[in-house]
């Protein structure tokens, strides 16, 4: 491997990082805000959305272990039998957070707080090793860390804003190998930093599992540019752009095949992005967004409209300060100007750059139109590795990659400025990415959010509670409704719920849930009103075994279930054997409880 120029060890250091790490925490404080106020008793959540089973995970996880319990199992969801729970975005991080905090709310924000931070300032550390500007190299943190592609996730899958371990990994996996051109194998430098890459995968698995995937991609991505020796293509002749061609032809046509021969991609391919996504500021930003581009996003342009699933944008400045200094390059190597050195390890970014945003987008697509099949969507029709079916997620890496490849380029051009000049440009990038980056006030999800239904029902006996609407719901299939709130509002009532919303449930669960004779009358009514006279009725021996399987339950019925044939049918059933009814008020309405006789 060619010698890389002399550089210091890391330009941010010691006091850098802390200042760094403070500049972070305050942008965390500013994005969140007034989350600081309300540490203790809020959380940033969209309400009856995904974020409500973060509270859920850490509330379980160090509940069983209080207890004794395997972590990785529930009683507490599909009662009685319970349920696993290593196939559920699970976030054991935060998990083991609470284990020592024990408090839920706690865990979950100082968890994401951490994240944060670490994210923004391993990324600057990780520029720092070649970049001499320390503002380029905060930049470089601030975008990983706060990227637009976290922030519209913030609301709803915290699981993606845990990406503390990618940049140390970076640093670790370039510390602890060294490569050559022509050798995919690497030489180990340090045995030692090899176990810490793994450890940081291990971490990495346990935080979210798309992570885990795009740190792989990376890996054989580097090794792979220097094992095809990609660094000396001479892209001045036509071979080049003719292997070129032949590579996205075969991709586009060996995956159009794969699928007429009736491969499963999972939907991977239809859950790609749109280069119109790199481009339409997302919903809720706050000065690039407009009422044409919020109609834009929730048009049928896109395959789901208005998803953050769509989201892919960088802003615009550092894509266009991409596309300049490779011109730039161009015309200096035109006028036989040599460009300024480059350190070797960091000769693959920019090919890695192209690698992600390609598996961002299986089928290039222009606002809903399909244009050609990459080479990248093949693996999606590979069993196991298409369980990655979100492939927009992997923006993550290229919001990495793409600062720290145009700082570098950045910096070697700035080393000729004076020190204001320097530091005068570094802040203005700075300045309008941080204005590019901005977003509207979050919405929160607040402990007293929890409705007083659910308060009186924790008082009361037994050990299950029924919610009106009920059901089940995985990442593939639901039956009946499961609204997620009802997660947050377990952690306050404590009762088992007789269905789940977890990531993955056995279809042979699906199927005894739906059987079940009383469970199979009540979802029937629940969704369809109107057929109450044609659902046949469980006999007495029946309404028996149910209430000697689901002991005591109670029900909470919403104001908006209040009345309905669901209500009216449990009524007939339950009134009969000493239930009670209790109306709760809420700013929604009345709620209903049915209670157990006492015994």
């Amino acid at each position: 491997m060619p010698a890389a120029p002399s550089l210091p060890s890391n330009t941010l250091a010691g006091r850098g990082l802390l200042l760094a790490g403070l500049a972070y925490t305050a942008l965390f404080f500013w994005y969140s805000w007034p989350l600081g106020r309300e540490w203790s008793t809020a959380f940033v959540g969209t309400p009856h959305g995904d974020a409500n089973q973060y509270i859920w995970n850490v509330w379980n996880f160090q509940r069983q272990v209080a207890a004794g319990h395997n972590p990785f199992y529930t009683p507490a969801l599909l009662y009685p039998q319970g349920t696993g729970l290593w196939l559920h975005t699970y976030t054991p991080v935060l998990g083991v957070l609470n284990v020592g905090l024990r408090q839920e709310f706690w865990a979950v924000n100082g968890g994401l707080l951490l994240s944060f931070v670490l994210s923004g300032v391993g990324a600057a550390r990780l520029a720092g090793r070649w970049v001499r500007q320390p503002l380029l190299c905060g930049l470089v943190g601030f975008v990983f860390a706060f990227s637009p592609y976290k922030l519209a996730h913030w609301p709803e899958h915290y699981h993606l804003l845990l990406t503390a371990t990618v940049p140390f990994y970076l640093l670790a996996y370039l510390d602890a190998l060294a490569f050559e051109p022509g050798r995919w194998l690497p030489q180990v430098r340090s045995w030692p930093l090899v176990g810490w890459g793994v450890f940081l995968l291990l971490i990495t698995l346990f935080s979210d599992y798309y992570t885990l995937a795009g740190l792989v991609y990376f890996s054989a991505g580097y090794a792979a540019w220097w094992g095809l020796r990609l660094g000396a293509i001479d892209w001045r002749h036509w071979r080049p752009w003719a292997g070129v061609v032949v590579v996205l032809a075969l991709g586009h046509f060996v995956s159009r095949g794969l699928a007429l021969l009736g491969l499963d991609d999972n939907a991977g391919v239809w859950w790609g992005g749109d280069l119109a996504g790199y481009l339409v500021p997302p919903l809720g930003n706050r000065w690039l967004a407009t009422p044409g581009t919020d109609a834009l996003w929730r048009s049928t342009h896109f395959h789901a409209p208005g998803s953050v699933e769509n989201v892919t944008f960088l802003g615009y400045l550092l894509p266009l300060l991409a596309v300049a200094l490779g011109v730039g390059a161009w015309r200096q190597r035109r006028s036989g100007i040599a460009l300024p050195p480059t350190s070797a390890e960091t000769r693959p970014f920019w090919a890695l750059v192209l690698l992600f945003a390609a598996l961002t987008m299986p089928e290039l697509r222009w606002l809903g139109h399909d244009l050609l099949r990459l080479p990248t969507s093949v693996v999606h029709f590979v069993p196991f590795l298409n369980n990655i079916r979100c492939p927009t997620r992997h923006v993550l890496l290229l919001s990495l990659l793409l600062p720290l490849a145009v700082c570098l380029r950045l910096d070697s051009w700035l080393r000729r400025w004076s020190g204001r000049g320097s530091w005068a440009v570094a802040g203005a990038l700075y300045l309008g990415v941080f204005i590019e980056y901005q977003v509207y006030s979050y919405p929160f999800i607040r402990a007293a959010d929890v409705p007083m239904a659910y308060r009186v029902a924790a008082a009361l006996p037994g050990p299950v509670l029924f919610p009106i609407p009920f059901g089940l719901l995985d990442g593939y299939h639901q039956l009946g409704h499961m609204d997620a709130a009802e997660l947050f509002y377990q952690t306050q009532h404590h009762k088992a719920l007789p269905g789940a919303y977890i990531s993955r449930v056995p279809a042979a669960t699906f199927a005894a849930f739906a059987h079940e004779p009383v469970l199979r009358a009540l979802l029937t009514v629940q969704q369809h009103p109107d057929s109450l006279a044609l659902v046949p009725m469980p006999t007495a021996s029946q309404l028996v075994a149910f209430e000697r399987r689901y002991p005591q339950a109670v029900f909470v019925v919403q104001p908006t279930f209040r009345a309905q044939p669901v209500h009216e049918l449990l009524r007939s059933w339950l009134l009969p054997a000493g239930y009670t009814e209790q109306l709760v008020p809420s700013v929604e309405g009345n709620y209903v409880l049915l209670k157990p006789a006492a015994r």
